[in-house]
């Protein structure tokens, strides 16, 4: 089997209800989509999904960077899989969403070649399905307990609530939310770097530790580790890292820190399943838990995390529910019930998705 061409264009996300967070509002995710195609007539998919803000790319960076990638793979066996990501990053440096893409591609023509769902390639099935959960996007507190209410009536009982900002606004918020839901609803807050410092962080986690929260994921600046370790170390509520956390050796300098507890794997910050891989076998040896993360990908991307997920037993949480909030996705194959979260990856070769 060898490639014989590389397809890359854009892929532009519609939103039912824009993602707000902490540095910005989205009512369009820009994307870029990738099909390498085959001598034997195989099409294999990838999603790039950047983030200026977590990934450092544009969705111009990731179209450019792919297209002048595709001349090294055409006329290569896609089974070189590690050989031919570590020559793309090469030619695609500081581009991890863009790698990311190439490496779904990759092992989604490799199931196919071989017969096989991709969660078959990174070890086999080790669950029997995984439940998502709802994102709450940043708004005013009246507007985010109204929408809570509305996912826990449909029986949600696990929310991620976006904060950042105003430190007492956000205590207000999660208030609010408490008391719209009632109990039997955790909370997984996800401050996207939004509070101030160390000290804002921890007193805004001491005001809510009454509520059934889970954890709270990267209250501070990226690049903030020495605050990450002060909170880690007041509060008895998890602290996430996720911004902070690109690879392996990111994992290895926080767990050195002591700066989180867990760790948000995203395939598009890491560069894909490969390299996914390896972070979370160096957060499993440091005693880190890791959920898998989500930057809002269409199913292409949502089904790659869903076999990453279903390969690997000690990932605790996955949110890989992008699909079920886009109004255009390019594709189908996404195996989730809209009305229970529940999903599961597909028992189809590859990815298991097609384009519509």
């Amino acid at each position: 089997m060898r490639i014989t061409a590389v397809e890359v264009a854009p892929l532009d996300l519609q939103l039912q209800t824009a993602l707000t967070v902490a540095y910005g509002s989205y009512p369009v995710l820009n994307y870029a989509l990738i099909r390498v195609i085959t001598d034997e007539g195989w099409v294999g998919l990838g999603e790039a999904s950047p983030d200026p803000e977590v990934t450092g790319e544009t969705q111009e960076a990731v179209l450019a960077a792919l297209r002048g990638a595709a001349p090294l793979l055409v006329g290569r066996d896609p089974m070189e899989l590690e050989a031919l990501l570590r020559e793309a990053e090469k030619r695609m440096p500081h581009t991890p969403a863009a790698l990311a893409a190439l490496d779904m591609a990759l092992y989604d023509l490799m199931g196919q070649k071989l017969g096989v769902p991709v969660y078959q390639l990174l070890g086999g099935r080790s669950r029997p399905g995984i439940a998502l959960y709802p994102v709450i996007p940043l708004d005013e507190a009246r507007v985010m307990a109204e929408m809570s209410a509305r996912f826990a009536g449909m029986g949600a009982t696990v929310l991620k609530v976006k904060l950042g900002g105003d430190a007492r606004l956000d205590v207000q918020r999660v208030q609010a939310i408490c008391t719209a839901v009632g109990g039997g609803v955790h909370l997984r807050l996800d401050v996207n770097q939004g509070w101030e410092n160390a000290e804002t962080a921890i007193a805004v986690i001491r005001a809510l530790q009454a509520y059934p929260i889970e954890w709270v994921e990267q209250p501070l600046a990226a690049e903030d580790l020495t605050g990450m370790a002060a909170v880690t170390a007041a509060v008895d509520v998890p602290v996430m890292a996720d911004e902070s956390c690109h690879s392996a050796a990111d994992v290895i300098q926080i767990a050195h820190l002591r700066a989180a507890r867990m760790i948000n794997i995203k395939l598009m910050k890491c560069g894909g399943m490969l390299r996914a891989a390896k972070m979370l076998a160096a957060a499993e040896a440091a005693g880190l838990t890791c959920i898998l993360g989500s930057m809002g990908e269409s199913t292409i991307g949502s089904a790659a995390g869903l076999h990453f997920v279903t390969a690997n037993p000690s990932i605790a949480a996955c949110e890989a529910i992008g699909p079920l909030f886009i109004t255009n996705d390019p594709a189908s194959g996404f195996g989730v019930d809209p009305a229970t979260l529940w999903a599961n990856p597909s028992d189809q070769p590859g990815l298991g998705v097609k384009l519509r």
